[in-house]
């Protein structure tokens, strides 16, 4: 592995930053972003946090909203406490 003083020589970059800028403003065209809006763009993203976004409020209630009408519970689903025991008991057993 190549030292990091290596990877670049003086001479090469003037070379490289000219390609760099062509390589943005090839990007760019057609885009109809100029190359300060470009690079403000990365510096804000460079400079932003990394914290989560502040959550939304929850939305308003709807005034025309349907609410669902409250129904007694269904007996056949109600099961006795005496009934979970035994059955309890019964899955110990075993």
């Amino acid at each position: 592995m190549m030292p990091v003083e290596s990877w670049l020589k003086p001479e090469d970059v003037p070379e490289l930053a000219a390609r760099a800028t062509a390589m943005i403003d090839a990007a760019l065209t057609g885009s109809g972003l100029t190359r300060e809006t470009y690079w403000s763009a990365v510096r804000k993203g460079y400079n932003t946090p990394y914290n989560d976004p502040p959550r939304k409020r929850p939305l308003p209630a709807q005034p025309n909203a349907v609410v669902p009408a409250v129904t007694a519970p269904d007996p056949v689903a109600a099961v006795p406490a005496a009934v979970i025991a035994a059955l309890a008991a019964e899955v110990r057993a075993v």
